[in-house]
């Protein structure tokens, strides 16, 4: 019975990269922004600097701010803004301990936001990258007047707040109806199971978006399970989805959940219907969590640095050969939208007649064209842009480009 639900682009490009990367080594290594780059970032700074606070989660999420330091780095090495040098102030979300230490989320969030607005007097917010923490510092954004531009945030309700807040990424409504045409068509499934994040905006609104287009494409939705943060035994909803016998399951969970769940559906239950997951599977930290039995399995992106170089655009093909020379991984989706709200902001700031909040707000909704890890052509009038979704999957343990569906 389904339960009803709560209201609420690599081998060639590899070899290329580093290439690339013996050829940028010689012009990071040793510098001072390297050294700034990996030591834990500065909370005061310089008075003659223009701050943007980042707000990221953390344990499994700090590629999204090392996006934003590369994006920093450049962007001061070409002036800053005003002939001012960029400060990031940086502050993560520690999820996992909100439930081993049972601590208020929407507290803690709310307290870091009002931190970089009232005490750091940040120009600008960039972040969170999680929908549910999003919708928090939106609104507080909004209510002081400073712009913000959420990350890899993507439930269409982080913007609901006013008209200081913005999205880099993509939206769920266009990403689940995506992941379902994908498992309809591609993967040929009729039957599909859920399994949801419970009272997660991101998991929930997802999840939500899919079994809709799935279902009025022809779709049989026949579980729909859900579970909490910090759950480790998935026993029950499992047994369901394998008595219901789905061709693949959707789910839109985060880390450290997935990997633990996909491990006990392989391992304990023997289902082998195929894994669908959203965005929040572009983590590094939970593919190498779930080990080989999350093989075969697919996911949404914003971004992949996978494709080929003449498929990633040469703004994105230099980020991605810049980001690996830095850190020596290739960049995720977290990533690339870190390095592009961060860019957005800035080059907002240097097109406004001065850098008070509305007019960088102005700027913000102005922007036209934007090209760099991604790209965007506009916002709408709910600050919302339209961007295409990239279809990765795992194999052997590495995640290779699969297809992109355009809007």
């Amino acid at each position: 019975m389904i339960e009803q639900r709560p209201q609420l682009t690599k081998r060639g490009f590899i070899g290329r990269i580093w290439i690339s990367l013996f050829l940028l080594i010689p012009l990071f290594w040793g510098c001072d922004q390297v050294q700034q780059l990996l030591a834990p970032l500065p909370d005061g700074g310089d008075e003659a600097a223009v701050k943007i606070g980042f707000l990221y989660t953390t344990p499994n999420r700090n590629n999204s701010r090392y996006g934003a330091e590369l994006a920093t780095i450049q962007l001061n090495e070409a002036g800053g803004v005003y002939g001012l040098p960029i400060q990031l102030i940086a502050r993560g979300i520690p999820t996992q301990r909100f439930v081993s230490e049972n601590i208020n989320d929407t507290e803690y969030v709310s307290k870091l936001a009002l931190e970089l607005i009232v005490e750091e007097e940040v120009s600008a917010i960039v972040g969170p990258n999680r929908s549910t923490y999003a919708v928090v510092v939106g609104e507080i954004a909004q209510n002081h007047g400073i712009p913000m531009m959420a990350t890899s945030a993507t439930n269409p309700s982080v913007t609901a707040a006013g008209d200081f807040v913005f999205m880099a990424a993509f939206t769920d409504d266009f990403q689940g109806v995506a992941m379902a045409a994908f498992a309809l068509q591609d993967l040929e499934a009729k039957t599909a199971a859920v399994l949801t994040h419970k009272d997660d905006v991101y998991s929930e609104g997802l999840s939500q978006t899919f079994i809709d287009s799935f279902i009025a494409h022809g779709g049989q939705v026949v579980a729909d399970e859900f579970y909490a943060a910090g759950d480790t035994d998935f026993t029950a909803q499992l047994a369901a989805i394998a008595e219901a016998m789905p061709d693949v399951i959707f789910s839109t969970g985060f880390s450290p959940e997935v990997p633990l769940l996909v491990r006990q559906a392989r391992e304990e239950i023997g289902i082998a219907a195929t894994f669908i997951g959203g965005d929040s599977w572009d983590n590094t930290a939970l593919i190498e969590a779930a080990g080989a039995v999350i093989d075969g399995s697919f996911f949404s992106s914003g971004f992949s640095a996978e494709a080929e170089p003449s498929d990633l655009g040469e703004d994105a093909y230099q980020f991605v050969t810049a980001y690996t020379a830095m850190f020596g991984v290739i960049p995720d989706g977290g990533a690339a939208l870190g390095y592009d709200a961060l860019r957005l902001v800035v080059q907002a700031m240097r097109r406004a007649d001065d850098l008070t909040p509305i007019a960088i707000r102005d700027q913000l909704a102005a922007t036209m064209n934007y090209s760099g890890a991604t790209s965007i052509s506009g916002y709408d009038e709910n600050r919302h842009t339209s961007k295409s979704v990239v279809i990765k999957q795992i194999v052997n343990g590495e995640v290779q480009f699969h297809k992109l569906i355009e809007p």
